[in-house]
């Protein structure tokens, strides 16, 4: 178990990094472009790194993960540092296009390198752990927005966001510089994954989950904070008292599929409690308590359903198994840009508050897919 703190400690800090502007990209954007535009910025930077994921196997062929992990940071930082500088729409749009294009790369290099070092039997115990530290970090970014916010200005969530990739950067160059992978597979196959019927359906319930959350990340905190009123300190408390969840029950809850229930019970429950906050959520005012709650609840039904398809998921691969993975991990950025699609869809009928009920359909969807799972216990 020493041997993950490396890869825990990077993923922590990284993921701090991304808390913190997780919430407030969305909005920072909203200041050059209108929300659709904003919408396209973040479909466009999607289809980027579903092409960079597609690659990804083929680039490991030829460089180390820890060299790759190590080259999408510095990118990541450099994206972060000037968008606190950008000035006009073209500066703000490529600079995005950059950060949320090479972002999530830097998860799938960090994935390789865990599943080198965990053992089928504790899988879910093991990505329990992970997860508690990468959602940890998460919960603690809108913390950041709390703290470094000045009025309308984001600019020091940006600054303390860069500056927070430097121990992540700092661990990747001392201990993953010359770390490579174990013997590779050939590109991503969708046969292979389309034939692999548990497989396909734990990727089909990790799209829904993503979905999810990124109709979370992108358009409430614009409902939230344009719609309704709410000021940033309060949002930031409301994101972090609502993330604690995935802190707190991913670890229990990987312990509990690994030696008890499996993974598809917890699954399911899951999206039941996910979809069902969701119902609820059109019909909210600005109460601050309320939504803290609601949020909540919505990520106690979102813990369940990640631990879950990544436990499944990854005691059906071995760390030779890239090519599923980078499938696996294809599912955040498709699901921005099935959220973006949706969102724009919806928000042309509907008002804005009516998203939350096109996304408890996704869910249920989800919770429909996920009895399609064979249990692993």
């Amino acid at each position: 178990m020493l041997r993950l703190i490396p890869v825990v400690v990077a993923a922590f800090f990284l993921s701090i990094h991304s808390g913190a502007l997780l919430y407030v990209t969305s909005t920072y954007l909203s200041r050059f472009f209108d929300t659709n535009t904003v919408s396209l910025l973040y479909f466009m930077a999607a289809a980027v790194n579903i092409i960079l994921f597609l690659l990804a196997p083929r680039l490991l062929k030829y460089f180390s993960a820890g060299f790759l992990l190590i080259f999408f940071l510095f990118i990541t930082g450099g994206a972060t540092i000037g968008l606190t500088g950008a000035r006009s729409t073209g500066e703000a749009a490529l600079l995005f296009l950059i950060y949320g294009s090479f972002l999530f790369m830097n998860y799938y290099f960090l994935d390789i390198l865990l599943e080198e070092l965990s053992k089928d039997s504790r899988t879910g115990e093991i990505r329990g752990i992970y997860f508690t530290f990468v959602n940890a970090g998460i919960a603690l970014g809108p913390l950041a927005i709390s703290l470094f916010s000045r009025g309308e200005s984001l600019t020091l969530i940006f600054q303390a966001a860069a500056l927070l990739l430097v121990p992540a950067i700092l661990i990747s160059l001392l201990i993953f510089k010359s770390k490579s992978a174990v013997p590779l597979r050939n590109r991503p196959s969708l046969k292979k994954w389309w034939k692999n019927g548990d497989i396909r359906h734990v990727v089909i319930c990790k799209t829904v989950l993503e979905t999810f959350f990124a109709v979370m990340v992108i358009y409430v905190p614009i409902y939230l904070h344009s719609i309704l009123g709410f000021a940033w300190t309060e949002i930031g408390i409301i994101l972090a008292v609502a993330l604690m969840p995935l802190v707190l029950l991913e670890w229990p809850a990987g312990f509990v599929a690994d030696r008890f229930l499996g993974e598809k019970e917890i699954m399911g429950l899951g999206f039941f409690i996910a979809g069902t906050s969701l119902l609820i959520m059109p019909f909210m005012g600005k109460i601050f308590a309320a939504w803290m709650l609601l949020l909540l609840l919505s990520r106690v039904g979102a813990s369940f359903i990640e631990i879950t398809t990544e436990a499944y998921f990854f005691k059906h691969i071995t760390a030779a198994d890239t090519e599923l993975l980078s499938i696996f991990r294809l599912s955040r950025p498709a699901s921005i840009i099935l959220a973006t699609a949706l969102a724009s869809v919806s928000l042309y009928f509907f008002s804005m508050e009516k998203i939350f009920f096109v996304l408890a359909i996704v869910i249920f969807l989800g919770l429909i897919e996920s009895l399609y799972l064979k249990d692993t216990r």
